[in-house]
């Protein structure tokens, strides 16, 4: 966050260094992109705190999965939460399925009981349309 919208918002802008070795919590919320990929790598992680913990459920090129399978072994961060990966589903023989203080689930942060009703309303009302031969309201128009 720039110093300027940091000090709109009352708060404090702070270098991705400093963020790393004084947080408890990092959350990664970023897209993947020529800026971002990468962002997290030995250097950075060896300066998060052994009671700190990395989530990342945006997009798995955002950390090297490598650094943070030997990070995690040395408690920097203490803990990881991650739900995506280099390659979908990940595979049983990956280093990441027994590496220490790592909480690993699939990408389904989108799974909720509203999500699901919006799809199905949006599937029925697509469905009854095609059937009835009207426009169909949810057509994708690239």
């Amino acid at each position: 966050m720039a110093p300027e919208r940091a000090a709109d918002e009352q708060t404090k802008s702070v270098t991705l260094d400093e963020l790393l070795a004084t947080s408890k919590v990092v959350s990664l919320h970023l897209v993947a992109g020529p800026g971002t990929e990468g962002i997290i790598g030995a250097h950075q992680l060896v300066l998060m705190r052994p009671d700190s913990i990395l989530v990342n459920t945006s997009r798995s090129a955002l950390i090297s999965m490598p650094d943070l399978a030997s990070a995690l072994t040395k408690d920097n961060p203490g803990q990881a939460a991650i739900d995506v990966f280099d390659i979908e589903p990940l595979p049983v023989n990956d280093v990441l399925r027994n590496t220490p203080n790592l909480l690993v689930t699939p990408h389904l942060g989108f799974v909720a009981e509203p999500i699901f009703a919006a799809f199905a309303k949006g599937i029925t009302e697509t469905l009854e349309a095609w059937l009835d031969k009207k426009p169909l309201p949810h057509l994708y128009r690239p």
